[in-house]
C-alpha cells in the first residue's frame, strides 16, 4: 500500500510538471519500463530516485519529506515473508499486502468457500486434494497463513468482510459431510460478528453479471487510495486500480448483492443445508 501510494503521488507530480516518462527515465538513467513500474506501486522504490524525481518535478521540502517517508515504509518487511512459498508468489504477496492494509473486503465467487471464512478441516481437506501434492511442512505453513489473515477479523478494529457466497459453494462436501457441516456451522456463527455480512446466491436466481468470476474488492480507510478490484484466486491474480477499470466490477457485485438473499435468509438458508449432512 505504501508503494501504491508513493506511486499514485510520484505520477501526479510527474503529470503537474509536465513531464514524461522518457525525461525522468533520462533524468534517473534508467528505463522508462522502471519509472511506469514505480508509478504502478509495483517495485521498491530507492530514497535517492525519489529524491531526484521530486527535484526534477520541483516540488516543495515538505513534500520530498512527505514522499521520503513513503519509500521508507515501503521497504517494511510484510508478515508474510517469513513464510518461504508465500514470499516466492507475487501474485499472493500483492493480495496479502492489500488485505492487510484494507479497511473493508468484499468478495464473490463459486466454490471454494472465501479462505477468511474456512475452518482448519476445510483448509486442509482443500489443500490435500491441489493436483500437486504438499509436503508437510508446506501444508502447514499454507495454513499458518490463512490462520493469520482470519485474525483480522478479530480485535478492536476488525477487517469488514461482505461475502456473496454461490450456493455450489455451500453445497460441495470439501473433507466429507462432517467437515462440511462445520463449516456450514462456522458460516452461520460467522455472521453473527458486527464486521461480518454473508449473502448466498441461490441457484434459483439464474444468470448474473458475476457468472465465472471471482472477485475480490478491497477498500481503504485513506480515501486517497481507490478501491482495488482482485480478479481470479490469490494465487492467479489480476488487479484493477484505475476507476474506469473497476466501475464495472463494482456495479455488477452491487447488483449481485441485490440478487442475492439478504444476511438473515442466507443464515437459514445454510442452516437448512448443514441439517442435511451427518454430524
Amino acid at each position: 500500500m505504501h508503494r501504491r501510494r508513493l506511486g499514485s503521488e510520484l505520477r501526479r507530480l510527474r503529470e503537474s510538471a509536465g513531464r514524461t516518462h522518457r525525461e525522468v527515465a533520462a533524468h534517473l538513467d534508467c528505463s522508462q519500463g522502471k519509472i511506469s513500474q514505480i508509478e504502478l506501486g509495483r517495485v521498491p522504490v530507492r530514497t535517492s530516485d525519489v529524491r531526484l524525481m521530486a527535484e526534477f518535478y520541483g516540488v516543495t521540502t515538505e513534500q520530498l519529506s512527505s514522499l521520503v517517508d513513503l519509500a521508507q515504509d515501503s521497504k517494511q518487511r510484510g508478515w508474510w515473508q517469513q513464510y518461504p512459498s508465500t514470499a516466492q508468489r507475487p501474485g499472493l504477496q500483492t493480495y496479502l499486502g492489500l488485505e492487510t492494509s484494507a479497511k473493508a473486503v468484499s468478495c464473490y465467487g463459486a466454490d471454494p468457500l472465501p479462505e477468511l471464512l474456512q475452518t482448519a478441516d476445510y483448509s486442509r481437506a482443500l489443500l490435500t486434494a491441489e493436483v500437486h501434492e504438499l509436503t508437510q511442512d508446506d501444508l502447514q505453513e499454507r495454513l499458518a497463513v490463512i490462520s493469520t489473515r482470519q485474525q483480522r477479523l478479530l480485535g478492536e478494529q476488525p477487517l469488514e468482510l461482505w461475502a456473496v457466497l454461490d450456493e455450489s459453494a455451500l453445497r460441495r462436501s470439501v473433507g466429507g459431510p462432517g467437515v462440511m457441516r462445520q463449516q456450514l456451522e462456522h458460516l452461520v456463527l460467522l455472521g453473527y460478528r458486527r464486521n461480518v455480512t454473508i449473502q448466498v446466491l441461490p441457484f434459483r436466481v439464474g444468470g448474473h453479471p458475476l457468472m465465472g468470476d471471482r472477485i475480490a474488492v478491497f477498500s481503504f480507510a485513506d480515501e486517497a487510495d481507490p478501491q482495488v478490484v482482485h480478479l481470479g484466486d490469490s494465487a492467479n491474480s489480476r488487479f484493477l486500480d484505475k476507476p474506469a477499470d473497476t466501475a464495472n466490477y463494482l456495479k455488477a457485485f452491487e447488483q449481485v448483492c441485490t440478487k442475492a438473499l439478504n444476511p438473515k435468509d442466507s443464515s437459514a438458508f445454510i442452516s437448512a443445508i448443514a441439517d442435511e449432512s451427518p454430524a
